[in-house]
Parts: structure tokens; C-alpha cells; sequence
């Protein structure tokens, strides 16, 4: 095995391990943000929808997370869950007293956002190509 072949095998399992702790600190602190909003809960004594939603958003990181785990790549579709999901909290946070034509604006995002998510999952699904999967370097043993 050629050196240069030995430094890149090197350099893929670091940054292999690398991903692993990055995603590992994403799944904690996504962890320590549910966290907050239970403890925000349990401090204003009531459930709201803003916090429903804020935990949805934090469910599908940890989602995300964790498909990124088990496939080693993230389906484009769920950052596109969790943009619809802010979205609507966003919604909801600005309450009655927002220009009608923002909530045009913000309804119309959450619409083209949800549009392009069917779109993607016809064409995985219909598009007849399959899915580019990462694969692994064989593991090089001395």
C-alpha cells in the first residue's frame, strides 16, 4: 500500500470520527434544549403551542440526527420538515397584531416549502435512479 494511500485512509477515519462527536454534541444539546422548554414549561405553569412546536423542531433534529447515524447522509427532506415547522411557529409567536400580508408571505413559504417536499419525494420515489449512498473505505489493517 503506497503511502499517499495510507495518509488518505488516515485522514478519512479522523474525519469519520470527527463527524461522530460533531453529530454526538448536536444530539446533546438538541437534548439540553428540549430540556429548556420543559423547565420553561414547568416555570409559566402552562403548556403553549410555541413550546409544542419549539419540541417538534428539536424531535426532528434529533430525527435527523440520528438517520444521519444509521445512513451516513440526511434525506434533503427533513431540514425541509423542520423549516415548515419553524415556520409556523413563527406564525404563531407573531400573534394578531402582524400585517395581513406577512401572514401571506409566511403561509406562502410554508405552502412552496411543502410543495417542494412532495416534489423531492416524487422523485425519489418515481425518478428511477437510485439514491447516491456513502460507502465506507475498506478498513486498512498493518
Amino acid at each position: 500500500m503506497s503511502r499517499e494511500t495510507q495518509i488518505d485512509n488516515w485522514l478519512s477515519a479522523t474525519f469519520r470520527y470527527i463527524e461522530k462527536v460533531v453529530l454526538i454534541g448536536v444530539g446533546g444539546l438538541t437534548l439540553v434544549g428540549i430540556g429548556q422548554v420543559i423547565w420553561g414549561i414547568a416555570d409559566h405553569g402552562e403548556v403553549r403551542l410555541e413550546d409544542l412546536l419549539l419540541m417538534f423542531i428539536f424531535i426532528e433534529i434529533l430525527a435527523m440526527t440520528n438517520v444521519y447515524f444509521v445512513k451516513r447522509a440526511v434525506p434533503f427532506t427533513f431540514p425541509m420538515f423542520i423549516a415548515v415547522t419553524a415556520l409556523s411557529r413563527l406564525i404563531v409567536l407573531q400573534g394578531k397584531n402582524i400585517a395581513p400580508e406577512n401572514l401571506i408571505y409566511e403561509s406562502g413559504a410554508i405552502l412552496l416549502v411543502s410543495l417542494a417536499i412532495l416534489v423531492v419525494r416524487a422523485s425519489e420515489r418515481f425518478g428511477g435512479e437510485d439514491p447516491v449512498e456513502v460507502k465506507e473505505p475498506p478498513e486498512q489493517r498493518d
